[in-house]
């Protein structure tokens, strides 16, 4: 598969779209993935365990992110959960715990030049991260780009339209693999799991 990185340094799109609702991302014609609706389920192995749904509308700009894992660490058990909402140029991070949420623009995005495309956005900043396009294969019937990691944290990504369906990651001497075990196109999609909980208060 042929690579088309657009590396052109243009302004930013960073201080319009950090502003905007998802509604006002796709009325602009602006979209993070070439598919409108999707979820995928993973399964979380290697030294760990557990389960992530990410679930996605408006070409992407509305999304839920949702991990529990189990590992253990330094001789001890530990669990990870994850609850992530996204809308437009904004990630609000969701404590359950103590009822309570934490936002941030999400500048990978919304940094993006006017007129990327969705393959050309998701391969810059997959090589904004210091990846390496190595070659293709083929999981779940999508045939994924295979970038590859020097971080000490991330080690491999399959990318399959923009959207990431294996993840390889290393957490202390943990090697944590997420691989996607269902894809699902347009699929029937309660605007609710985008909501705040109207209780939770945000956490500066």
């Amino acid at each position: 598969m042929r690579i088309s990185l657009s590396l052109i340094a243009v302004l930013p799109l960073f201080a319009i779209c950090q502003q905007q609702s998802s509604q006002e991302m796709v009325d602009n014609g602006l979209k993070k993935y070439s598919l409108e609706t999707g979820s995928i389920s993973y399964e979380v192995s290697g030294d760990a365990s557990g389960e992530e749904v990410f679930t996605f509308d408006r070409f992407g700009w509305r999304s839920l992110r949702k991990l529990a894992m189990q590992f253990e660490l330094y001789g001890s058990e530990r669990t990870q959960a994850l609850h992530e909402i996204s809308d437009g140029g904004t990630i609000y991070r969701i404590n359950h715990s103590d009822s309570t949420y934490r936002k941030r623009v999400d500048v990978r995005w919304t940094s993006q030049p006017p007129g990327s495309t969705p393959q050309q956005a998701s391969e810059s900043i997959l090589f904004n991260l210091g990846g390496t396009y190595n070659s293709d294969s083929v999981l779940l019937g999508k045939t994924c780009q295979v970038w590859t990691f020097n971080s000490k944290a991330l080690k491999q990504m399959w990318v399959w339209k923009g959207l990431v369906l294996k993840r390889i990651t290393q957490l202390g001497e943990n090697t944590i693999v997420t691989t996607a075990t269902k894809v699902e196109l347009d699929p029937s999609i309660e605007a609710s799991i985008f909501q705040l909980p109207t209780i939770y208060q945000l956490k500066e």
